[in-house]
């Protein structure tokens, strides 16, 4: 009787382990299966809003960039305008920009670029780069616009940016260095640089995250435009 009992014991110990192990093998297939449907989930969720941004994308309102360039923006979105103070089309975008600014996506960051594409546009350029190197208020951006187009001034040589910045409260002195410096250089040689890159052939023209370019002919017109960069700010941000 001791024998058949020793035996029954042993037979149900090893019935209770592969019970054990049975129940283990369960739980974690389990668990396996919700990690692979989580994503899976999260996948189709992102291939679908890839779908759905480029479908909604009209394939003619932008293009590809001619070479992608690093963005300034670190984790934000970067979108940068290229432009020229002495263009009429980029003085008139000026109010609809600033209004697109104040509801433009949280993710995103807007930045202008001088567009350098002659001698004539890159001294605008170390002009715009002076006047951020001297932290000038945002008004004087729009006081050199104005100068141009509408008092019809030419803001051509150092001399006449001297005498533009003077009711700024900047002295000569200050100027001179800060358009002459090498941080205004090595700016403006880069913007030359993306302006290439950029394969833009007029401004203004608007670049998200380094990569794809739209205009307002591109895009049909000022809302075209800002609503292909809403778009494209989305698909650069899946993308990333």
């Amino acid at each position: 009787m001791s024998k058949i009992t020793i035996a029954n014991s042993e037979q149900t110990q090893s019935e209770r382990h592969i019970m054990t192990l049975r129940s283990k093998i369960l739980k974690l297939s389990t668990v396996i299966l919700a990690v692979i449907g989580i994503t899976f989930a999260v996948t189709h969720s992102s291939a679908f809003d890839d779908h759905n941004v480029a479908s909604n994308l009209n394939a003619a309102s932008f293009k590809s960039v001619n070479a992608e360039f690093t963005v300034s923006t670190g984790e934000k979105i970067e979108v940068a305008e290229l432009f020229w103070f002495g263009c009429g089309h980029c003085f008139a975008l000026e109010p609809s920009l600033k209004k697109w600014k104040k509801t433009m996506p949280a993710n995103a960051k807007f930045v202008k670029i001088p567009a350098i594409f002659s001698s004539r546009w890159e001294f605008h350029g170390r002009a715009f780069y002076t006047m951020e190197a001297l932290n000038v208020p945002d008004k004087a951006y729009d006081a050199f616009f104005h100068s141009i187009h509408i008092k019809r001034k030419q803001i051509n040589s150092l001399d006449a940016l001297v005498t533009f910045l003077a009711p700024f409260e900047k002295t000569e002195e200050e100027i001179t260095s800060a358009f002459n410096s090498f941080v205004v250089d090595s700016k403006v040689r880069t913007a030359a640089k993306i302006s290439r890159q950029s394969g833009a052939t007029g401004v203004p023209a608007i670049v998200v995250d380094g990569k794809y370019l739209t205009t307002q002919g591109m895009a049909n017109g000022v809302n075209g435009m800002f609503e292909t960069v809403d778009l494209l700010i989305e698909k650069a941000a899946s993308e990333r």
